[in-house]
């Protein structure tokens, strides 16, 4: 496939964080390696709206489900290297998702929750548009994913990067 190859040259070049900052380009890898995927066909038109469109199909039971499974999903997270950004940012997403769940910080729209926990799913799941086993580019989706949902919901974020004592910049910014 003729993008591999491209994406690859752009990852060696650039950090991950040039990727997401590429939201174009980006989206237009994405669009083209998912051409069959259901999502594709309904013609979403971009990341933000995928992430939107995804989160609102998850219940309650979607939620507490995913809040039995954090602590395995912690482990899994972990294990991420490439890109770094993404170990702590999962794991910000990770602390939200269950601080909220636990009525530590309070969640200021339902939607932020739903986005986080679509996050952390698509970020588990091991063969999602980019299988996670690829070289150098496995994590690009999910990179991407999550940067959204951070994106999205900053000032969700950003206060609760405030009230866990964390730097918003080192989170936000990270390359």
């Amino acid at each position: 496939m003729w993008c591999l190859p491209w994406l690859r040259n752009i990852l060696s070049r650039f950090s991950y964080y040039i990727i997401v900052r590429a939201a174009d380009c980006s989206l237009e890898f994405l669009r083209r390696i998912s051409k069959r995927r259901r999502s594709a066909q309904r013609g979403v038109e971009s990341i933000s709206e995928y992430v939107e469109h995804r989160a609102a199909l998850l219940t309650p039971e979607h939620l507490d489900e995913l809040r039995a499974e954090l602590p395995l999903l912690n482990v899994q997270f972990a294990a991420i290297t490439v890109p770094p950004h993404l170990q702590q940012q999962v794991k910000l997403l990770t602390d939200f998702l269950e601080d909220t769940a636990d009525g530590v910080f309070p969640a200021g729209f339902d939607a932020s929750r739903k986005e986080t926990a679509f996050a952390l799913r698509y970020t588990a799941k091991e063969t999602d548009i980019i299988p996670d086993f690829v070289p150098e580019i496995g994590y690009a989706d999910d990179s991407l994913i999550v940067r959204t949902v951070l994106s999205r919901h900053q000032d969700v974020f950003r206060d609760y990067c405030r009230f866990r004592k964390i730097r918003w910049s080192k989170i936000s910014f990270a390359p």
